[in-house]
């Protein structure tokens, strides 16, 4: 069973007033709930020098240090929407990527089905930043070029992760980057990943910024 949400437009647009500077729009909250949390080193397989990644790794040959996770954003005691974060990094440096669109697939099609593998898109358009001790925006800022990553999170039958792996594209536009995900499946070369076990983690490893069956 697969399932496919759009995330980021439509929640926050209706449960949050905006502040706009110039071409990026920011939105305010002042509490991080954090369900789920994991780091870890994602090795290259036979990545190509144009890989957006390559610069922050340091090298076709580095590896990347991953931070990922699942977040409730608060605002005066209320949860206003979730996110799924991630920070990517290496030599070259690092940037931070919030999820704009995710599929599920599960072992079955009973309603309380083990979850089995998850397809979560992160685009540079869309960033959290922590700007105090209770101050926590989101940013969303589509000048390109607008680089994504795709990150594929695969399950054990007893809920474990088994695996991430790391899929990447850049865009000067909005549409080919929404439009490309639908169909994006994981790659045979040009990717990162880490094996199961290879990581820490920390919460549900099941949290999810939304699960919709249908």
């Amino acid at each position: 069973m697969n399932a496919t949400i759009f995330l980021g437009f439509l929640g926050l647009m209706l449960l949050l007033s905006p502040v706009v500077f110039a071409e990026a729009v920011r939105y305010d909250f002042d509490d991080v709930e954090v369900l789920y949390a994991a780091e870890f080193t994602a090795k290259p397989v036979s990545v190509s020098a144009d890989n957006w990644l390559v610069e922050l790794a340091g090298g076709t040959d580095k590896n990347l240090t991953v931070l990922y996770g699942v977040v409730n954003l608060k605002k005066d005691g209320r949860i206003l929407v979730s996110e799924e974060y991630a920070k990517i990094g290496g030599e070259g440096g690092s940037v931070r990527l919030l999820v704009n669109s995710a599929q599920y697939e599960y072992y079955s099609e009973a309603p309380d089905a083990q979850l089995k593998f998850v397809k979560s898109q992160f685009w540079t358009a869309k960033k959290l930043n922590f700007e105090g001790e209770n101050l926590i925006t989101v940013v969303k800022d589509f000048t390109a070029p607008i680089k994504s990553v795709v990150i594929y999170r695969s399950f054990d039958e007893n809920g474990q992760v088994s695996g991430f792996v790391i899929d990447s594209k850049v865009a000067n536009d909005l549409s080919s980057i929404v439009d490309s995900f639908s169909t994006q499946e994981p790659p045979n070369e040009n990717y990162y990943k880490v094996d199961g076990g290879d990581f820490r983690q920390a919460g549900d490893s099941e949290a999810s910024t939304a699960v919709l069956r249908g």
